[in-house]
């Protein structure tokens, strides 16, 4: 009876250990709570708001740079894709030719200049089908390299 039980707990302790797998995404995309979730899930904060249109923003911030969540083409809370986005504001702004530069440098992410030479850079991702839960937290993590990387050459 007392290894019965010891055998009981002990495939207890090691389905609780067992990360957790991923889980499909509906069709039509992701939601802001799944995006809010998988952010807070990567220890960044995720504040769920709105944008100009109406449609869905989720703000968040990562090395003291903050940066936002913009979701498109959403149908009944469902979103088919999202863009990361930050804005850096610099003092002497960058050149057409360091943004190109970083441009053709950078595999993932889109960098370009506002009217006052300051670079804003995106990131978009497609969700509308075959997503999982672990799709959106690695979209996460190539956002965070892709800032990461651009925060260390832009400041």
């Amino acid at each position: 009876m007392m290894l019965r039980f010891g055998l009981m707990v002990a495939s207890f302790m090691l389905l609780a250990a067992t990360p957790s797998l991923a889980r499909p995404i509906p069709p039509g995309g992701v939601t802001a709570d799944e995006v809010a979730a998988a952010l807070r899930d990567k220890g960044y904060k995720a504040e769920i708001t709105k944008d100009a249109e109406g449609d869905p923003k989720v703000e968040s911030g990562a090395d003291g740079t903050p940066f936002a969540v913009a979701f498109y083409d959403c149908k009944n809370s469902r979103c088919a894709w999202v863009q990361f986005v930050a804005a850096f504001d610099l003092k002497n702004g960058l050149t057409y030719s360091d943004i190109n530069a970083w441009n053709r440098k950078n595999r993932f992410g889109k960098g370009h200049l506002d009217d006052e030479m300051d670079p804003f850079l995106e990131y978009g991702v497609d969700f509308e089908v075959g997503a999982t839960t672990e799709a959106v937290g690695n979209a996460i993590e190539v956002w965070a390299e892709v800032n990461g990387v651009t925060i260390l050459a832009w400041h």
